[in-house]
């Protein structure tokens, strides 16, 4: 008998499942990321579900930089064609062609990184998380590293999970002048006369290349954000000892105030209890003092007073009379 073939889970778009993790909340994403490869286990997809397991958690500012990137694209591609165009301008300038304007290049491609910017900083408030201090550079740079890889970059838009690294040498590799012929081979051994040297005319001095003087200030505006990055770098490590010491301190009140609150529970417990004693207490003596009234009513004989009979006035208390006793009948008066 043959045997039934077995059905094919359902298709998935690991894509889409891959986009909606990293548009999720930043507080939401483990959850989100558990719930999904649960659900595609369940559903028979266990490559894919293996796939989304080891998709790891963006940072604080890598997260606001997808953010934009799903949030306002526009926004993110002008960094990027903002930057394509400012090295193009720098190439084009070190070729001799002086037809762009590279200042201008390079003041839209700082806007763009401004724009970026403050798009990341505008969700983050609206999302009830203000971006820190710190986050808001990690995020600047970011954005000027995005802007010089350019659009030819293949990075992860939408799915970074760290800070973007400046691209390496290889970026500006067009950006380097041509290699200049190698000099001519200088023989290794001279005849050397006895007569002196005729004396050789001096070459007129060449005036300096106008292509190795911008390039030049390329390497000299590089080294100057390189330093930059540098002491940006130095400053966000003093921010961060700074943030781990408040932190330090805010657990350590925390300890503090979680041993006050248990004292003052234990207090309160002991309070209670203490309470629960004293009313039993009452209870006790109340019930003992109405058996003591009722047999001292047994004793003495209903005592139910006269309506007809004033008030004994409490200032003046009259004398009160023995009890058991009569006062003897006078005799008449015949």
């Amino acid at each position: 008998m043959a045997s039934r073939p077995t059905e094919e889970p359902p298709f998935v778009d690991s894509t889409a499942a891959l986009a909606s993790l990293y548009q999720a909340p930043f507080a939401e994403f483990v959850a989100r990321r558990t719930a999904l490869v649960s659900q595609l286990k369940r559903s028979g997809h266990k490559d894919v579900a293996a796939r989304m397991a080891a998709a790891p958690k963006p940072s604080r500012a890598a997260y606001l930089v997808n953010q934009v990137y799903w949030q306002a694209r526009a926004t993110y591609d002008a960094v990027l064609e903002a930057g394509t165009t400012a090295r193009a301008a720098q190439q084009a300038r070190l070729l001799g062609d002086a037809s762009t304007d590279l200042a201008e290049t390079l003041r839209r491609r700082d806007e763009a990184v401004r724009a970026a910017t403050s798009e990341a900083t505008r969700i983050a408030s609206r999302d009830g998380q203000a971006a820190s201090g710190a986050a808001e550079a990690q995020v600047r740079a970011s954005f000027e590293a995005l802007a010089a890889h350019g659009l030819e970059s293949r990075l992860t838009h939408g799915h970074l999970v760290a800070d973007v690294d400046l691209p390496g040498l290889a970026a500006f590799a067009g950006l380097i002048l041509p290699a200049t012929p190698p000099p001519t081979t200088v023989r290794r051994f001279e005849v050397v006369s006895r007569r002196p040297p005729p004396e050789v005319p001096a070459e007129p001095t060449a005036e300096p290349d106008p292509l190795v003087a911008q390039a030049e200030a390329l390497v000299s505006d590089l080294e100057q954000r390189q330093a930059s990055a540098v002491e940006r770098l130095a400053e966000l490590e003093r921010s961060a000892v700074a943030a781990r010491a408040v932190a330090a301190a805010a657990e350590q009140a925390a300890l503090e105030a979680a041993r006050a609150a248990e004292e003052a529970r234990q207090a309160v417990s002991r309070a209670e209890a203490t309470q629960a004693a004293v009313a039993q207490d009452l209870a006790r003596v109340t019930a003992q003092l109405d058996e003591a009234r009722r047999a001292w009513q047994r004793l003495t004989g209903p005592s139910t007073p006269d309506p007809t009979t004033p008030a004994p006035d409490p200032t003046n208390p009259a004398p009160a009379r023995p009890r058991g006793r009569r006062p003897s009948p006078r005799p008449s008066r015949q």
